[in-house]
């Protein structure tokens, strides 16, 4: 039976309709796993190939081999170096293309994907995004930063080498604004973090949470947009990795790594993009982390959207978000 819920955080309703699995191929690329061992000789993110990407940002060496770069994006969307400025053409207005646009490079090893990554290697990734969340805050130009990983050509992703992408703009895009404005005035309303409240509601349920420690919270998310979609959540007051400390850092490294075992075992290399959601840069204050809390989404892309997503901007979820917990708790 088909169903739609509603989702309390995005304001959007997401139908439901599992029927739909049973179509010729609607899930072509599950459990499709790329050969292992791929030979690379002209790979830009390889180890000893330094020279061939844009100069260095930033590194975390061990044992005098660097273990993740961070580098400026060599095809970018945006540049740091050109100034802000806006324009008028007639009725219509442009504004320049400044921000940030960066590639985390997480690993000097081609064909190592994030569900074989150690607890140290999800240790330094995490705390390199850290640095770079904490340096270009320091650009007062810059109001919102994006941090994501596109996993698969299905998510986006162009190149096969693990990586993730920032990017900062010097404005809050509408759908984040909405949602933040969304948040304020909840807290305002009720002395709670919306997100708090979610979460409580789906520990108490139980059907859609995976896991959990001490910090932080894994489930499949009541009204979830995606199939086998997941959201880790802070339980603590933290809007951003501005203010982790190496305890949180290693907490989160701890349920990244439980969830890509579950997912690598329960879906093989299946395509997605990885969301790390940090309070925006604008007006962010010690009153932000009343009301904002840090969370992780992670979309697996195993269902193409089509026409009536496009129009009426209600997602079509063919997998029920307590079979997806069943099959991840089960793997």
């Amino acid at each position: 039976m088909s169903e739609f819920r509603y989702c309390k955080l995005t304001k959007e309703w997401v139908l439901f309709a599992p029927e739909r699995l049973k179509r010729p191929n609607n899930l072509d690329n599950k459990k499709q796993v790329a050969p292992k061992n791929i030979v690379s000789e002209k790979c830009p993110f390889d180890m000893h190939k330094e020279e061939y990407t844009p100069h260095e940002i930033t590194r975390i060496t061990q044992n005098g081999e660097w273990q993740c770069r961070v580098v400026p994006n060599l095809y970018n969307a945006l540049s740091i170096d050109i100034k802000t400025s806006s324009t008028r053409e007639s009725f219509f207005e442009k504004f320049s293309g400044f921000g940030a646009h960066e590639v985390v490079i997480e690993t000097p090893i081609h064909d190592k994907q994030i569900w074989d990554y150690s607890f140290n290697d999800l240790t330094n990734y995490l705390t390199i995004i850290q640095s770079r969340v904490v340096s270009l805050k320091n650009d007062t130009r810059l109001e919102y930063i994006s941090v994501f990983k596109n996993q698969g050509a299905e998510a986006g992703a162009s190149m096969s080498h693990s990586h993730s992408q920032i990017m900062a703009l010097p404005f809050i895009p509408k759908k984040i604004l909405e949602e933040y404005e969304y948040k304020k005035k909840y807290y305002q309303k009720h002395k709670r973090a919306l997100l708090d409240d979610i979460v409580y509601e789906e520990m108490q349920n139980s059907h859609n949470l995976i896991a959990q420690n001490s910090e932080f919270v894994l489930y499949c998310p009541y009204a979830s947009a995606f199939p086998f979609e997941v959201k880790i959540v802070s339980k603590k007051k933290l809007s951003s990795l501005l203010e982790f400390s190496k305890s949180d850092i290693s907490a989160l490294s701890d349920i990244l790594k439980e969830f890509f075992t579950k997912f690598y075992s329960a879906l093989g290399e299946i395509a997605f993009n990885m969301i790390i959601n940090n309070a925006p840069y604008k007006e962010y204050d010690e009153q932000t982390k009343e009301f904002y809390r840090f969370n992780i989404e992670i979309k697996p892309r195993i269902y193409k959207q089509a026409g009536f997503e496009l129009d009426s901007n209600i997602n079509i979820n063919v997998v029920l978000p307590e079979q997806a917990t069943k099959i991840y708790k089960e793997s």
